[in-house]
């Protein structure tokens, strides 16, 4: 019995030996693997945030993209319209000329064509088929044929020359796709568009789906004001025809890979709707998606946009994996060594050294943290920093001891300490988790915006005993949401506010004025004269320079509180608040007569600029902002027929009849 007990006490001592020790062990690797799937978590979660952010940026990237090139194609159907609103007749050999000179297949990729479509009562059809059988069209003839109420047809279409020869004479007004589109923008003095239909120029091979937009031509020197006259006066069309694949051609620019688009017509999400897309098969099963609707001349279309697997290659899509290997790699390790410890008769330590980890870990928490890639921190239940990790120390460049207790806080942003302190603060009386952004110097002196993300520690007891946090720098993100807001709110050439965010910050200053009636403001209307000429003279990169050499001079003249936005081509709107009519005057005739001083230098000559402006009121008794706007915008329009290079008051009277602005 007595020689039993020995062999059973020791073989006890070794059973709880070998589980201190690889319990020990275990538990580091269990701690370890603990802190690594947090990190790893935060990580993937901040991976996920960055694509969907860059997703969405790229989102309205390619939106912005395919509303710009529109616009340049509205653009090139009024320039052609001003064309005929200049001339008594437009002769076919000066609409060749003046269409040649737009250089549309190097400068407006996807556009079929610019072409007039003629109205022909059917009174003036043989007279009509006469005049174009002069010109040496003898086998003209107004296709489809048949006898009908209205004839219109293609009687210019530049180039005149492969496909589009197919679609001389062609009366698009009998199909009813392209008849609703010219039926708006008649009625509606705008540009109309088509939804999806098959141009007469598709022949047997590459066949797409394609599109046409419209803008109304009127006689000249009559009114058009309300669709009763525009129906009576209107002469034709001028349009132009799209093939849908050529129109999307370098849309997506150099990172076209990251998305997947496709367009359909309508509202409605189907094969038979459906009028571009590419790569149709490579989808991939966890792509973000979105869906948009774009309209444009009264006809919406819908954009279904995914993401592709190439979109992550702009992203640092490593982190988590790095941090998960790391960090299992660095559990392993520190058990392992946990374990060789004991092994060598450190039983006893260690076990205390685990005890004190169970019971705060933080020697062993703050050992892992330092090889994370976040900054982290620690303070105590009197909100005094106690500890901060390397990537804190290496971020910020400052030693330990001079970021302790309070003075971390004087690496905030000047004017953000306080609210950060108060913040803080209000936390720490309620013990809850909180997420703050700031601005923090980093160690090149450069304040970087971070998010702080902080949670309640607390004793084995329950006791309050501090908090723990982390931080991110979140820059990226920020400078992302700028350049959003930027894209969605200014006008590219100028820098101004673009037309919708310019009714926006409308609307704020209507809102401002009605709510205290002894408020006003003014509002004026500019626009450049004879801004065609210089394009047509000079070209469109120089009529660019121009918008840019105007834009640089108001920016001389406005005052600080002064909205200038640009609402389309060469003109332009400016909010004067808390200016009476006479000091409104006052800053236009300043304006005026410094354009007109200041001239464009282009190579060896001087560009002479003008401008005409109209000027409305803003106060308690405007009906609307789009009132007022109207208001300024008649009144330029009295300025132009004046003579140009004038302002002219709301409360001028009109004369006589609406003629084209030019």
């Amino acid at each position: 019995m007595s020689s039993g007990k020995p062999g059973r006490s020791a073989s006890k001592r070794s059973w709880r030996t070998k589980i201190k020790t690889d319990g020990s062990a275990c538990l580091v690797f269990v701690l370890g693997l603990s802190i690594t799937a947090a990190g790893w978590h935060s990580a993937q979660r901040s991976l996920t945030q960055d694509t969907r952010a860059y997703f969405d940026f790229r989102v309205k990237q390619l939106l912005a993209t395919i509303e710009n090139r529109i616009d340049n194609y509205q653009q090139v159907l009024q320039g052609t319209r001003g064309l005929f609103t200049a001339s008594v007749a437009v002769e076919r050999s000066e609409f060749q000329r003046y269409i040649d000179s737009l250089n549309l297949a190097a400068r407006y990729p996807g556009i079929q064509g610019v072409g007039f479509s003629l109205i022909v009562a059917p009174a003036q059809l043989p007279a009509h088929l006469e005049s174009i059988r002069r010109e040496g069209f003898t086998d003209y003839e107004i296709h489809p044929a048949g006898q009908r109420e209205l004839y219109t047809t293609i009687i210019y279409l530049e180039p005149f020359a492969g496909r589009n020869l197919r679609a001389f004479g062609y009366d698009m007004f009998t199909e009813p796709t392209r008849r609703q589109a010219m039926v708006y923008a008649r009625d509606m003095n705008t540009v109309g568009m088509t939804g999806k239909v098959t141009l007469v120029q598709e022949i047997d091979s590459d066949i797409q789906a394609g599109f046409l937009m419209y803008l109304p031509v009127f006689e000249n020197f009559q009114a058009h004001d309300n669709a009763a006259e525009r129906r009576k006066h209107i002469i034709g069309w001028v349009y132009a025809p799209f093939r849908m694949r050529d129109f999307m051609s370098g849309i997506g620019g150099e990172r076209s890979a990251d998305l997947h688009l496709s367009i359909y017509d309508g509202e409605e999400v189907s094969d038979t709707k459906l009028m571009y897309s590419d790569q149709i098969d490579r989808v991939p099963q966890k792509a973000i998606s979105k869906r948009l609707n774009l309209t444009v001349g009264g006809h919406t279309w819908t954009l279904v946009i995914h993401s592709e697997a190439g979109l992550k290659n702009w992203l640092n899509n490593y982190q988590p994996l790095l941090i998960l290997v790391g960090g299992g790699g660095l559990s392993l390790l520190l058990a392992l060594s946990t374990r060789q410890y004991i092994t060598r008769g450190q039983a006893l330590a260690m076990a205390a050294a685990v005890n004190r980890a169970l019971q705060e870990s933080e020697s062993r928490f703050r050992l892992l943290a330092d090889s994370a890639p976040v900054l982290i921190w620690l303070t105590d239940v009197k909100q005094s920093a106690i500890w901060f990790n390397k990537q804190w120390l290496s971020f910020t460049g400052r030693p330990l001891p001079e970021q302790l207790d309070q003075g971390w806080l004087n690496l905030v942003e000047p004017s953000q300490t306080e609210l950060v302190l108060k913040l803080l603060q209000w936390h720490y009386q309620t013990r809850k988790p909180f997420n703050v952004e700031f601005r923090l110097r980093r160690h090149d002196g450069e304040y970087r915006w971070i998010l702080n993300t902080g949670a309640p520690r607390f004793n084995n007891d329950g006791e309050f005993v501090g908090f723990i946090g982390s931080c991110i720098d979140i820059t990226r993100h920020r400078e992302m949401e700028e350049e959003l807001w930027e894209l969605a709110t200014t006008d590219g050439l100028t820098g101004f506010l673009n037309r919708r965010h310019f009714l926006v910050r409308l609307r704020e200053e209507f809102d401002r004025i009605q709510r205290n009636a002894e408020l006003q403001s003014a509002l004026l209307m500019l626009d450049l004269d004879h801004f065609k000429r210089i394009n047509d003279h000079y070209g469109h990169a120089v009529g660019d320079e121009v918008l840019q050499h105007f834009a640089q001079i108001i920016r001389s003249q406005q005052r600080k509180i002064d909205i200038v936005g640009r609402l389309g081509g060469e003109e332009f709107a400016i909010i004067l608040p808390d200016t009476e009519l006479s000091e409104a005057y006052v800053l236009a005739e300043r304006l005026l007569h410094t354009v007109a001083g200041t001239p464009l230098a282009h190579e060896m000559s001087l560009i002479e600029i003008t401008i005409s402006i109209g000027v409305a009121q803003l106060n308690i008794g405007s009906e609307s902002p789009d009132a007022a706007l109207k208001q300024a915008d008649q009144a330029l329009y009295r300025a132009k027929k004046a003579g140009r290079n004038q302002i002219v008051l709301q409360s001028q009277p009109e004369t006589t009849p609406n003629q084209p602005r030019r």
